[in-house]
């Protein structure tokens, strides 16, 4: 598996677990957990994919077929 789809795949567990935790503990009715959820999933996945960019770990933006 390339770096990129590493970065992916990391990127996608700790956003939605962390969107998941933050969706359930706001509460309200099912719309509201979804929706919540799925606005931190995000963010927290990009900004996870963000960061090792700019750390240089990853050449995700540079080199998108991953060599």
């Amino acid at each position: 598996m390339s770096e990129a789809k590493t970065l992916a795949v990391i990127a996608g567990g700790v956003g939605g677990a962390v969107g998941a935790f933050v969706g359930v503990s706001i509460g309200g009715d099912p719309l509201t957990v979804t929706l919540t959820t799925m606005v931190v999933a995000l963010l927290v996945g990009s900004g996870v994919i963000a960061s090792a960019v700019v750390a240089g770990d990853v050449e995700f933006l540079a080199e998108p077929d991953g060599e």
